[in-house]
């Protein structure tokens, strides 16, 4: 019997032995996008189920570093981060790309995308080659250039996970060398918008089931040849409202066609969330949910969203983010980490 006994244990440990020595798969986690509030400016991280990170601009530069501290916080100390692994600038304005250089001194950034450098910028002549000497310090001087049609392969943790460029430069996904049409009889252009913000990355991030678009400052007429009368992007779940709530864009062309089901608005107290836009939003039957990084304290409350569903209420505050987290067939917005705000079941 002492012989089985010792028999029977010793097997055990040896099962023991043998499935602790074995290589464990990575944990799989949810994944998350960070809407972080960098004051009016644009800072959205996203973080596959396998820890891949894609940080999409990068707010101001500041002496005091504040929009890289916040960014870090949510990358490193939320989301659990040791680097960013891909960083992509949707254009060449102060707010979207300005706090590069001080983050990539906080914590490393290994690569770096964008839509081509230009050798000038007509409407900020003089910042704009001080931001580009500290994006290059930063950058090593080595980054890729993204077009329509482009696309950043994710590990998705055992989900299909895909960032795909829907327009760039100026042009959006299958448009040729002749120009596509800016308007039509129900969606009229605006006049011509030769700044940067036209010119902006358009990103479509697909995982599993879930769609979510990322427009930078793309303005009105771009976007009408996005959406009308083809629909290029699709029915998406959570839509990041472009240039951060601005009138300039958010043609209703997009939101009839993109038919959200979520909407967040990086916007700042004084700037972004605009009353035209957040009454386009309120016309979109599939909305079920409208997020504001801020309160727009130049509008009343027939123009902002819930309270309850504004992260950050007073001018001065403490910079609070919100958070998808998608789980299977569901996604739930969060003010922070811990303040689930309202689920939502993926389409």
């Amino acid at each position: 019997m002492k012989r089985i006994i010792a028999i029977t244990v010793g097997v055990a440990a040896a099962l023991a032995f043998s499935s602790n020595s074995r290589p464990q798969a990575a944990p799989v986690r949810p994944l998350d996008i960070y809407f972080i509030d960098v004051e009016g400016g644009a800072a959205t991280l996203m973080v596959t189920p396998r820890g891949e990170s894609v940080l999409v601009d990068c707010g101001w530069p500041r002496e005091d570093g504040r929009d890289a501290k916040r960014i870090e916080h949510a990358a490193r100390y939320v989301a659990g981060l040791s680097q960013i692994d891909h960083y992509v600038t949707t254009h060449w304005h102060t707010d979207h790309y300005g706090g590069i250089e001080y983050l990539a001194k906080l914590m490393p950034v290994r690569h770096y995308w964008d839509r081509g450098i230009p050798e000038s910028l007509p409407e900020d002549p003089r910042g704009f080659p001080i931001l580009m000497a500290a994006y290059k310090r930063a950058s090593g001087g080595k980054t890729s250039m993204l077009k329509p049609g482009d696309r950043l392969p994710l590990n998705g943790g055992g989900v299909p996970a895909e960032l795909k460029v829907v327009a760039a430069s100026g042009k959006v996904l299958g448009e040729g060398k002749k120009e596509l049409g800016h308007s039509c009889k129900r969606h009229p252009s605006k006049p011509v918008d030769n700044s940067d913000n036209g010119k902006s990355i358009a990103l479509l991030f697909k995982y599993g089931r879930f769609d979510f678009l990322n427009c930078g400052d793309l303005t009105w007429n771009i976007e009408h040849k996005l959406t009308c009368p083809k629909n290029r992007v699709g029915e998406v779940d959570l839509f990041q409202v472009t240039h951060h709530g601005s009138d300039s864009s958010n043609n209703p062309a997009v939101i009839e066609a993109i038919k959200p089901r979520c909407a967040v608005i990086c916007n700042g107290p004084k700037k972004g969330g605009a009353a035209a836009t957040y009454a386009t939003l309120k016309k979109s039957p599939t909305l079920e949910g409208i997020f504001q990084l801020h309160r727009n304290i130049t509008t009343g409350p027939n123009d902002n969203t819930q309270p309850e569903f504004i992260a950050n209420m007073e001018e001065k505050c403490s910079g609070e983010f919100l958070r998808v987290r998608v789980e299977g067939d569901h996604y739930t917005v969060s003010r922070g980490a811990n303040t689930p705000l309202k689920t939502f079941r993926v389409r």
